[in-house]
């Protein structure tokens, strides 16, 4: 983190990490941050089960070992 206590930038956008499904799917927000020229700003998501990615921008949306979306992923694919 920069001395004067600002958040870090976000990075460039790129591709998400995918692993195959392992059936424990918990999906968190990393607290990193992707910038898409197309979109803004992106959070990105992590699932514990198999350390896949996740981002807004991607046609699929995930959901947990329940089979529900995640809260905070149903609010960051509604912005």
């Amino acid at each position: 983190m920069p001395q004067d206590g600002a958040s870090e930038p976000p990075t460039s956008v790129r591709s998400v990490e995918s692993w195959p499904c392992q059936s424990i799917c918990v999906w968190r927000r990393t607290g990193a941050r992707w910038y898409d020229e197309r979109v803004g700003e992106l959070s990105v998501f992590s699932c514990a089960g198999c350390g896949s990615e996740w981002v807004r921008t991607e046609p699929w949306t995930p959901i947990d070992v329940t089979g529900q979306v995640p809260a905070a992923v149903a609010v960051e694919r509604a912005r």
